[in-house]
């Protein structure tokens, strides 16, 4: 049999040093145009990585807290009107509110002499503040004033207002080209009976209601304020969706964690079609008491 040539090693140059066994010998780098697969896997996991961290930007807003209570902010406030002794701040309003919604909104800055004001603001599930006030005179004679609900918006005067008509004013702020940027949209919703007259100039927004008071007697009023934004800013769906939010509170407003004594003294807002709580609680309960009713009759046919 005729010998073999001996094979060669890898390492042509014979002057290099033997492979240290257990180490692995390093390969020249190739360019990508060699590897297309894993080029093309690398360009597919950054355009999902880059897709994940798109669609965490764009979660929806969650209202924060911001209720002053005199001493810290919450969810909730419950209390005398008027504002601290040393600082001035209006108790129950809401500072921020999230994302810059509000400087500092929702409390009474005029029109209150000889009345006295108790609240109870309350942030709601679905970005929605509530501010129910409560005034009695107190007096021995009647008070005939204009009270004036009062908000300074987050938006630095570059205020959008889509509308302002029918107790409802949707605005946000202008990013200089007609569309909404930065600050959430607002729905500020001020009563459906012509009671209140809402403004906003430029980013001052303000609600009058003409009222008068004989010696003893209490009326209230109800305000709302709500957000909707994406964490990095609003978007036409957000602004459709407070003119939706918005309508809705003006034929439906929430009620809910108010007592059937409060919602009777509501004075701006025409609640004859708006059952009260504990009323559609029955309801409810009597549809269904029917329905069970129906279905045993037509069984035992």
């Amino acid at each position: 049999m005729a010998d073999r040539a001996p094979r060669l090693s890898r390492r042509a140059d014979p002057a290099s040093p033997a492979p240290i066994p257990g180490r692995r010998e390093r390969v020249a780098a190739r360019p990508f145009q060699e590897y297309p697969a894993m080029f093309h896997r690398i360009l597919v996991a950054a355009a999902a990585a880059f897709a994940f961290a798109a669609t965490a930007q764009a979660a929806p807003l969650q209202a924060t807290g911001g209720i002053f209570d005199g001493t810290a902010y919450g969810n909730r406030y419950s209390g005398p009107g008027g504002a601290t002794p040393v600082f001035n701040q209006p108790l129950g309003a809401v500072y921020d509110g999230g994302n810059g919604a509000f400087d500092v909104f929702g409390f009474y800055n005029q029109g209150t002499a000889g009345l006295a004001q108790t609240r109870q603001v309350d942030l709601l599930t679905g970005n929605v503040f509530r501010f129910f006030d409560t005034f009695t005179n107190t007096g021995t004679q009647a008070v005939s004033t204009t009270l004036g609900f009062f908000g300074n918006l987050g938006s630095d005067g570059d205020e959008r207002v889509g509308t302002a008509q029918g107790g409802l004013v949707v605005t946000c702020q202008d990013d200089g080209n007609g569309a909404c940027a930065e600050d959430p949209v607002l729905a500020l919703v001020s009563g459906n009976n012509g009671l209140g007259r809402a403004a906003i100039a430029p980013d001052r927004y303000t609600v009058g209601y003409t009222v008068s008071l004989a010696p003893g007697a209490s009326l209230s009023l109800l305000n709302y304020a709500f957000l909707a934004s994406d964490d990095a800013g609003p978007t036409a769906a957000d602004l459709a969706l407070a003119f939706d939010t918005g309508r809705g509170l003006l034929s439906a407003p929430r009620l809910e964690g108010l007592s059937a004594q409060q919602i009777a003294s509501i004075a701006n807002f025409d609640l004859q079609s708006v059952p009260e709580p504990g009323s559609l609680a029955l309801v409810l309960t009597g549809l269904g008491l029917l329905g069970r009713r129906i279905r045993r009759h037509r069984r035992a046919g």
